[in-house]
């Protein structure tokens, strides 16, 4: 059978070396390379047949390097890299996978490295619960940007006041508009959000999150 061909990237020898054994036990991983910095990490990169790298965050004192020496390898050859890290931030989880790792995994769970490394191997979109529900947030941060520029602010107000019952002559009062401009921000809004009633379009709103 075959063997996944890993190369280790980590600046702590004890746990380099203890990662290595770890994983040499897996019948299907090998080894075959490792470095401790993002100089020593591209060269190997270079002549090594790996075909996925796990690469810690911090190589040094100077920061995420390991990110650095990520992108570095991607723009040098195709291979799969897995971050391997101590830090569980939400920030450093984003700039993993924009720098093209294809996930993030905390040593506290090392013992998932292996399926980590399988999954990447056969092309396969695992995502550690590590990074999982960072991702989602920021998918729905993201829906919820893009969601909230189709209304203007103005028809995101009247939206607001539709559903919470108030009578178009109300808003009227609210907003210090006229009836006519108050109804052509609800025909605006009914056509963008597809909708056939005000109070349809204000409940789609709240259950899409445009409005609060």
């Amino acid at each position: 059978m075959d063997q996944i061909k890993v190369m280790l990237v980590e600046d702590d020898a004890v746990w380099r070396d203890q990662l290595t054994s770890f994983l040499n036990r897996e019948h299907d991983i090998v080894v075959v390379g490792s470095a401790a910095n993002r100089e020593d990490a591209v060269h190997l990169a270079r002549l090594s047949d790996a075909q996925v790298v796990l690469m810690d965050l911090i190589l040094s004192d100077a920061g995420f390097d390991g990110l650095e020496a990520a992108m570095d390898i991607l723009e040098m050859k195709q291979t799969k890299i897995i971050m391997l890290t101590g830090v569980d931030e939400e920030e450093a989880i984003m700039d993993t996978y924009a720098a093209g790792a294809v996930n993030y995994v905390t040593k506290a769970h090392y013992e998932d490295i292996p399926w980590a490394i399988r999954a990447a191997y056969n092309n396969m979109n695992y995502i550690h619960p590590d990074s999982a529900g960072v991702l989602v947030k920021e998918f729905r941060r993201m829906k919820w940007e893009q969601r909230s520029k189709l209304l203007t602010p103005a028809e995101r107000e009247i939206l607001r006041f539709i559903h919470k019952g108030y009578k178009q002559s109300n808003i009227q009062s609210k907003l210090h508009a006229t009836e006519s401009t108050i109804k052509k921000h609800v025909n605006r809004i009914l056509k963008k959000l597809g909708t056939r009633s005000s109070r349809e379009a204000a409940r789609k709103a709240k259950r899409l999150g445009i409005i609060d």
